[in-house]
């Protein structure tokens, strides 16, 4: 475990939350990883209080798994768990496409576009960065949603697609990368034609094939 120090400045509860769950999405810490208050204190340079505020709210999005008489550990990875973030994130995803060709601006395409030209211009590298990778798909679908202009999908948008960072990242399909590379831009074009519908159904396909081959991944590895 190597985590870096929290600043003292804001608020530690905040930061202590925000360091340990991107230390857990991004597999620093690793699935079924023994978690000790005092080690992660030490580490972080927190005291007892934020930190277990921060672990309470972690435990809430099932990424760490408190069993008593035993510790806290980093949430394991499961089939059935990942089912249900698939099951919800087409829906979700099918209804932000949906409003997204309705109320996008011409800067939210352009930025879509951009983090597409990012993805791309990682993969021409000869080691790619999977991380990297993944944060811009995160952020595209988060630009999408927030094109919407509705909260609740903005909120359901970035816990959906950060629950499932974990699973990509243990099992990365970088065979696929240009592919889902490629339905992006088509989603894009059809949002910005102004057709929900199709861009729905080029969405449904894209998370039924992501789906499908993480699970075979997955279930090869668990």
């Amino acid at each position: 475990m190597n985590l870096p120090q929290i600043k003292s400045k804001g608020s530690l509860t905040e930061k202590t939350y925000n360091t340990l769950k991107r230390a857990i999405l991004d597999l620093d810490l690793e699935p079924g990883e023994l978690l000790t208050e005092e080690e992660l204190s030490e580490q972080l340079g927190v005291s007892r209080t934020p930190l277990r505020a921060a672990l309470s709210k972690l435990e809430y999005e099932n990424l760490i798994t408190v069993i008593p008489g035993r510790g806290t550990y980093v949430s394991e990875l499961s089939i059935d768990y990942m089912e249900d973030i698939f099951d919800v994130r087409e829906v979700v995803d099918m209804l932000s496409v949906k409003l997204a060709a309705e109320r996008r601006t011409d800067e939210d395409i352009k930025e879509m576009h951009f983090l597409i030209e990012q993805q791309e211009q990682l993969l021409q590298d000869e080691e790619v960065d999977v991380k990297q990778f993944m944060k811009l798909d995160i952020e595209f679908h988060c630009v999408i949603s927030r094109s919407t202009n509705n909260e609740i999908l903005k909120r359901l948008t970035l816990e959906l697609v950060e629950s499932y960072n974990r699973y990509i990242l243990v099992a990365p399909f970088l065979d696929r990368a240009n592919t889902i590379v490629s339905e992006h831009k088509r989603i894009i074009e059809a949002i910005k034609e102004g057709d929900g519908e199709k861009a729905a159904k080029i969405v449904q396909n894209h998370i039924s094939d992501i789906r499908e081959s993480l699970k075979e991944r997955i279930e090869k590895i668990l």
